[in-house]
């Protein structure tokens, strides 16, 4: 008998599925702890088995600082401390400034760079938060675009993402793709529990008509083809349905520049459906999908039909939309969802995409298919 347990997307699986998992988890654990032992290990051997001064250290690599810019309709805590100071209720278009540190941790660098699976080799915090009038961001912004310095890159997150989570991950994804002042990070109140997935979907549909305005005020300032809109997972389906209410209201040329959906958690038929109308507000449109996406192929399971983002039999090609299938990448993290945050070949494409505007044709590394609906392009790993 298949037992199915009801957790989240990321965490609804078959028995099997779990003992699999937790086997995978082990196997990286251990490998992790046997490297962190050979590490002195070596050293001692060598007659080295000290740390090398201070000054060495840093002069390898610093201590980072990353501004991160913000709008939330996350309700205020009242507390003082950072993590804390956004809540997972609904509350009121606010905005700010986020302080995320990167600290390096000593002895770890070089075997994460080179291990098969993801070893955090630095600190990740969240150190400040410093509201600022909305007014202020939308002029920093309308500055920036008239400098020509390139499109605002709108970021937003999925389900089980607290403030302080999605903080971190998107100063991770500016770090990582040299966005700096580019990048404007929104934030929906999903609750960052696991058991709320379906609570996390409640608030989004009720994000989506907030994230409409607040795209049309940002447009406003920038003007039109100046913004690009970046969502993963469960946050690219809010993005598709605000632009969508958008697209009823306009019957001008786009508006959006680039729209990038990484791993959608979108229920593929009725993208298809949506399509015709997300085309009339979005000039190009670039979706990332695989077949190793674990927590797609629960989320599948859970609704019955397949997810956007998932590769493999699944995969969808469909005209209008660039379809970058990245299954032939190793996965670096054990779900398989979060490589525009840890693989390095998705991260390079990506940095090329928001940077130069080339299409797939035009950017390295791509191989083009021909498939029986049209054409996709397949990730190939770096030589």
């Amino acid at each position: 008998m298949k037992c199915i347990l009801y957790q989240t997307t990321e965490h609804i699986m078959t028995w099997a599925d779990r003992q699999k998992n937790m086997l995978h988890y082990f196997i990286e654990l251990l490998c992790t702890l046997s490297l962190l032992i050979l590490i002195p290990a070596l050293s001692f051997a060598d007659n080295t088995n000290q740390k090398p001064p201070v000054s060495e250290i840093i002069m390898e690599k610093h201590t980072a600082t990353v501004p991160l810019s913000f709008v939330t309709i996350r309700n205020k805590t009242g507390s003082s401390i950072p993590a804390d100071f956004f809540g997972g209720n609904r509350g009121k278009l606010l905005g700010g400034v986020a302080t995320v540190t990167f600290s390096p941790i000593w002895g770890l660098e070089e075997i994460a760079q080179s291990a098969p699976f993801y070893i955090p080799d630095e600190k990740i915090e969240l150190t400040s938060i410093n509201e600022t009038p909305l007014s202020d961001i939308f002029q920093q912004i309308e500055n920036f675009s008239d400098q020509d310095y390139g499109n605002t890159v709108v970021y937003t997150h999925g389900y089980n993402i607290d403030f302080e989570k999605g903080c971190r991950r998107a100063a991770i994804f500016q770090k990582a793709l040299g966005l700096h002042d580019r990048l404007l990070y929104f934030s929906w109140p999903a609750d960052g529990n696991m058991l709320k997935y379906t609570w996390d979907e409640a608030d989004l549909s009720w994000s989506v008509p907030h994230m409409t305005q607040f795209f049309e005020g940002l447009i406003s300032q920038t003007g039109t083809g100046k913004v690009d809109i970046v969502a993963h997972s469960l946050g690219a389906r809010g993005a598709v349905q605000a632009l969508v209410r958008m697209a009823y209201r306009k019957d001008v040329e786009p508006i959006i520049n680039e729209l990038v959906l990484i791993a959608p958690d979108i229920d593929t038929d009725t993208f298809t459906l949506e399509l015709p109308l997300l085309r009339t507000v979005v000039k190009q449109i670039t979706v990332y999908v695989s077949e190793n996406d674990k927590a797609l192929k629960l989320s599948h399971e859970v609704h019955g039909y397949p997810r956007l983002g998932e590769g493999g039999e699944y995969l969808t090609v469909v005209n209008g939309i660039e379809t970058i299938d990245i299954s032939n990448i190793s996965n670096r993290r054990l779900s398989g969802h979060l490589y525009h945050l840890f693989d390095p070949e998705v991260i390079s494409d990506l940095t090329d995409l928001l940077h130069s505007g080339k299409k797939a044709a035009e950017r390295k590394n791509l191989r083009k298919v021909q498939s029986g609906n049209g054409v996709y392009y397949t990730l190939m790993p770096a030589l």
